[in-house]
């Protein structure tokens, strides 16, 4: 039988991770990918609030469901997909005066690819999103998900064309389509509310405590397809990506933990291969180790961790460390007392050399799958 992974994060981590079980693992693995919805911040966020002043509806945010959809793309065109989804638009037009393909054509996108779109269902592509706002600073892929949904009316019915057009891979699931604001509580009692400030704006005081739902989004249920993939799931791959935004804001839709509380599958988690500032301060693999299963109500099974050291110049690390996923922070790796605690726990760790050597940051597709080979 063809093994069932689900993976689980948002951010990079999970698009990256895809893109290695699709590039390496081809047909072998049966694929669904449980997506974070909590991002509320740059172009992403200004797209959502305005939905929600002009159309008076929630736009679930796109961005992370964007990169994992064409990460897992058969299509033909998915090169050219990736290029026009991820070009952000540098003219200054209104959003009501332009088509979905006329996002395409302000990237540059070559007469093939148009017709090729038309093939589809040339009258979808020719609505407009009734929204009084200028089309500049967005991406293209924001807009095409954004304007299908309003045409379709029905966030299912667009994310099954999305799959259909590119025709993708695997089963890629929203966590949820309901409001999913999340705030922090730090230790010292202070609250730091949207993910945008969580992960990118906040002074911070202290540590984060706890992770919860803004009062707006106490409601905020799984979707549908998240029982329905993890029930049947082998392995459940927890993907490196930002501890709290990207990875724990799942845990705290409701009815996600108490489902993987109740499967069979055995739970991998790739760390990450640095912490980062503010979200992350002094945190430890082993910290990032506990804190999800916390959070999960149950254990990790094992764990894969970043071996390689890499030494730095004091110029290369300033460099390193000014980029925005890392903002400061610095390389993680297993000490022997963690090592220690992991067996006394009966969590199963492995170490590999697994940084891509261009970012020193992400992990490298091709290394990763070596000792997920060893796994599924």
């Amino acid at each position: 039988m063809i093994p069932k992974v689900v993976t689980i994060g948002g951010g990079n981590g999970q698009s990256n991770l895809l893109h290695a079980l699709h590039t390496y693992f081809k047909k072998q693995i049966d694929i669904s990918s449980i997506v974070s919805m909590s991002d509320d911040g740059r172009t992403t966020g200004r797209l959502m609030k305005l939905f929600q002043d002009q159309l008076w509806k929630h736009l679930p945010p796109p961005w992370d469901l964007r990169r994992c959809l064409f990460m897992m793309s058969n299509s033909p065109k998915k090169d050219e997909f990736q290029q026009y989804l991820e070009t952000t638009i540098e003219q200054d037009f209104s959003i009501d005066h332009l088509t979905i393909l006329e996002y395409f054509q302000l990237v540059g996108a070559q007469e093939s690819f148009i017709l090729y779109l038309k093939w589809y269902d040339s009258k979808i592509w020719d609505s407009i999103l009734p929204i009084a706002s200028s089309v500049k600073g967005h991406k293209v892929g924001n807009l095409v998900m954004a304007n299908l949904f309003h045409a379709l009316d029905d966030y299912h019915k667009m994310l099954d064309l999305m799959h259909q057009i590119l025709q993708v891979g695997a089963h890629i699931i929203p966590v949820t389509t309901k409001k999913a604001y999340i705030k922090a509580i730090l230790g010292n009692g202070q609250v730091i509310e949207t993910q945008d400030r969580i992960s990118n704006v906040a002074a911070y005081t202290s540590g984060i405590a706890d992770l919860q739902l803004m009062e707006d989004s106490k409601h905020a249920y799984q979707h549908k397809d998240v029982f329905a993939a993890i029930k049947k799931a082998d392995y459940i791959i927890i993907s490196p990506g930002d501890l709290f935004t990207s990875i724990i804001s799942n845990f705290v839709i409701g009815g996600v933990k108490e489902v993987i509380g109740k499967t069979d599958a055995k739970i991998i988690y790739i760390g990450n291969s640095t912490n980062k500032w503010g979200e992350t301060s002094g945190l430890t693999y082993l910290d990032f180790v506990n804190k999800i299963e916390w959070f999960l109500g149950r254990s990790v099974d094992v764990c894969i961790a970043n071996s390689q050291k890499i030494e730095l110049s004091p110029e290369e690390r300033e460099r390193f460390q000014s980029h925005i996923s890392i903002k400061g922070g610095d390389f993680l790796y297993l000490s022997e007392g963690e090592k220690a605690e992991l067996h006394r726990k009966w969590t199963r760790y492995i170490e590999a050399d697994l940084l891509d050597p261009t970012t020193l940051y992400k992990h490298d597709p091709q290394k990763l799958v070596r000792v997920l080979e060893m796994l599924i």
